[in-house]
Order: C-alpha cells, then structure tokens, then sequence
C-alpha cells in the first residue's frame, strides 16, 4: 500500500512465521528494500502487482542486512537485469559466520552477489536522494536509509517500536547498537519504518519511542 509519496509499505502481519516488512522505494529508480524469505516472495508480487505497479520496472534491491528473513527472497528476485546492493561487511560476515543461521533454518545461502556496496553516505536513486547510515551491532553492515525529504527512517533491524535488533547473533554488539540509536534518534523523523512490526509516524511518537528505547532497553 502506498504509505507516503515515493513509499510502498508491505508489512508482514503473520503472528505464526517469521519473514520481514518491505518496503518500495516508487521514484525514478524502482527499489525494493528487504525482499524476505524466498518463500514468501510470491505473496509480496501479488500485493505489489494490486498497487499498479510493473515489476518489469523493478531496477535494484536493497538488503539492509542479510539474514534470511530480509535477504533470502534474493535468490529469486536477483536477477541480471536487476540490481542488489547492501554493505560490504555483510558479505564477510555471511561468509565467515551467518551461512550458520541460513544452515540452521534448513535454507540455502543465496548465491546472487551484490552489483555495488552500500557504504556510510548518499545514495542518489535517479534525483531521489536517500543517505545511507552504517549502524552496526545487530549485524556488522546493517544499514538505515534516511530520506530528509521526507522525514522518513528505514531503520531494518536496528530499532523498532519499542524494541531494538537481537545482539546475541554471531558478531552482535551491544555497545555499538547503542550508539547507533543515540545517532538515529537525533535525525528528524516523521515516519519510522522498520524491519518488523508497526511503524510510527509523527514525530512526537518517534521521540517518545526513542526515548523509552534509551530509557527502559539501552539504559542510556
């Protein structure tokens, strides 16, 4: 559904499997950001497709980290013709230590390789301008994409409403996940849009939420 201009919003409502809420990215440069389980890419298609939108003009894919429920759907969508990016030090961490969440879950690792790396700066999606935001301590290259236009935060698995991403992954870091949410929450944010469950839009919301997060979670 259409959240916002340039924004789709495809939130994942199931309470009994696990997969990622996605979100497109509408403007000059068609951009789908967290794709999901491979199995449940058909099911995203279709909602897509209800919104009047041709996936013959899909240009790129971006994974704001690459465990399976964000990443995993790749492996179908990643086609030639279609771009993938996401942070350089996710591919060394999937090689060296996240193959074991995708082999714990009976999943294959998807072989698709990124066209570019996302790195800490400004993303142009034709005359779109995104910025990219290393925040690390879920995972080592987990990304936020920040739109100052719009006053709008992707956050992935960084921070959600009234919860932050796991630490107790391979290579998690509470300390640096910490400091990363200090960081977004000085932003301007009127839209935060994350991995999983509900966003929150307003900015005294947000506020309220990255206070609590401070407060009741990150003891800050």
């Amino acid at each position: 559904m259409k959240l916002i201009e340039g924004i789709y919003f495809y939130p994942w409502l199931s309470l009994y499997e696990n997969n990622c809420n996605t979100y497109l990215l509408s403007g000059e440069v068609l951009t789908l950001v967290d794709v999901g389980h491979l199995k449940h890419v058909p099911r995203l298609l279709t909602e897509i497709e209800r919104d009047r939108i041709s996936l013959k003009d899909l240009s790129l894919i971006i994974s704001t980290h690459l465990h399976p429920d964000h990443h995993e759907g790749v492996e179908l969508l990643g086609k030639k013709d279609i771009l993938v990016a996401f942070h350089r030090e996710e591919e060394r961490h999937l090689r060296e230590y996240g193959y074991q969440l995708y082999q714990g879950m009976g999943l294959s690792v998807p072989s698709r390789k990124p066209d570019f790396y996302l790195q800490e700066g400004e993303l142009l999606l034709g005359q779109d301008r995104w910025q990219v935001l290393h925040v690390p301590g879920h995972s080592p290259g987990s990304i936020c994409l920040y739109s100052p236009q719009r006053k709008a935060l992707i956050s992935g698995d960084v921070v959600f409403l009234r919860g932050v991403g796991r630490t107790d992954f391979y290579e998690g870091d509470g300390k640096a996940l910490a400091e990363g949410i200090e960081r977004l929450s000085r932003l301007d944010i009127e839209y935060l849009l994350p991995g999983h469950g509900e966003i929150i839009v307003g900015k005294k919301l947000v506020k309220q939420n990255f206070d609590w997060i401070k407060e009741q979670i990150l003891l800050l």
